[in-house]
């Protein structure tokens, strides 16, 4: 049977890091600059990390290639010569293979600076060697990415700038593998990134935003979350579940509703883009924020929904979201009553504002491709 290592990466970021992993692997490799199906490792660095601190390290050039180009020398400082007078490849991803132990069945975590770069070279020379194995592997890419969002690039070298992480020899394998598994341990430990990138986020949303939220807020306590998309629109969330969307326009602003909704909610109605059209949804345009009473049995049983919910069966792909989303929350909610908006949500029925077309019960009418057309 042909050996096969399988490869699954890991973006479910919980809220707080150290739930990954009390211990994992970093891993850099240094190549000869082809791709992992044709290229060859010549240098590999790996540092085992445990409760935040590097307890063992693996580190060892390798005679794989007879050649370097000019640019991987200057990149990295390693010559043709150190590379052919370094130990045999077989000898060396056996001696790795045995510093790996657990992670290569899925025991440990596998950390390294734009994964999907070392992994595929792992994968392919494990394979090409005669191993099997199961590896799950995290990105600090993009995990920088997501915790430090205000930052003009993710290189390795920047981000240890950022978190004042050491990194003498940018471009070693061993080097570049410790500074990877420091910003990971660094992240798991320190909360001020995910403190940055909540001010951010809250600074995105405008009073009105924050006022409709908190009407929605108002009507039940739950355990909610806000976020601002890139798209502008607004999603509450509760525990990481979608319950209200909605975009503000100037003085009216829209709430993102499917035709379920619409189908015993009569209320006139607009499409608005492509994308949220082949979701099946449309917008309401709401004059007043007290309309949104009219719409509180529907967002109720929303809300009671999501919180029966058991979180593992929420989407694990949205607990970072979730973290992100519950801490903006946090920071909105001392200053929702703020805004001059009364503490309860106003059950006076809205009235269907004049714009767009009107949908009646009667006409029990779902989405139609035809009518964005």
């Amino acid at each position: 049977m042909k050996p096969l290592v399988t490869r699954r990466i890991l973006k479910e970021y919980p809220l707080t890091l150290n739930k990954i992993a009390d211990r994992f692997v970093a891993i850099d490799f240094e190549t000869d600059g082809r791709d992992c199906e044709n290229g060859r490792v010549i240098e590999i660095g790996a540092c085992f990390f445990e409760n935040g601190q590097p307890v063992k390290t693996f580190s060892s050039l390798v005679h794989s290639v007879d050649y370097l180009p000019p640019f991987i020398t200057e990149l990295t400082g390693i010559t043709i010569d150190m590379v052919r007078n370094a130990p045999a490849e077989p000898g060396v991803w056996k001696r790795f293979v045995e510093f790996l132990d657990g992670a290569l069945e899925g025991q440990e975590i596998i950390v390294a600076h734009n994964a999907a770069f070392d992994t595929s070279f792992l994968k392919a020379s494990l394979e090409r060697l005669g191993y099997s194995g199961t590896i799950r592997y995290l990105d600090t890419v993009d995990l920088s990415q997501k915790l430090l969002p205000y930052m003009s690039g993710h290189a390795l070298n920047k981000v240890c700038a950022e978190l004042q992480i050491e990194l003498e020899n940018h471009h070693r394998a061993l080097d570049d593998a410790v500074a990877c598994g420091n910003i990971l341990a660094t992240l798991m430990n320190d909360e001020d990134s995910l403190k940055k990138h909540t001010k951010r986020a809250v600074q995105k949303l405008s009073k009105q935003e924050i006022e409709i939220a908190s009407a929605i807020f108002s009507m039940q306590e739950a355990d909610w979350g806000i976020l601002r998309h890139s798209n502008a629109v607004v999603t509450l969330y509760v525990k990481g579940l979608p319950v209200f969307s909605f975009v503000a326009r100037s003085s009216k602003f829209y709430f993102l509703a499917d035709a379920d909704l619409l189908e015993h909610y009569p209320w006139a109605w607009t499409f608005a883009n492509q994308k949220e059209c082949e979701y099946g949804l449309f917008r309401i345009p709401i004059d007043t924020i007290d309309q949104l009473g009219y719409f509180r049995p529907y967002v109720i049983k929303k809300i009671e929904q999501a919180m029966e919910t058991p979180f593992e069966d929420a989407g694990r792909h949205n607990e970072w979201k979730y973290g992100i989303a519950k801490q903006t929350y946090k920071k909105i909610k001392p200053h929702i009553h703020e805004v001059g908006l009364s503490s309860t949500c106003s059950k006076r029925k809205g009235r269907p504002v004049g714009f767009a077309r009107q949908l009646a019960c009667e006409e029990n009418r779902l989405f139609d491709r035809i009518d964005y057309e």
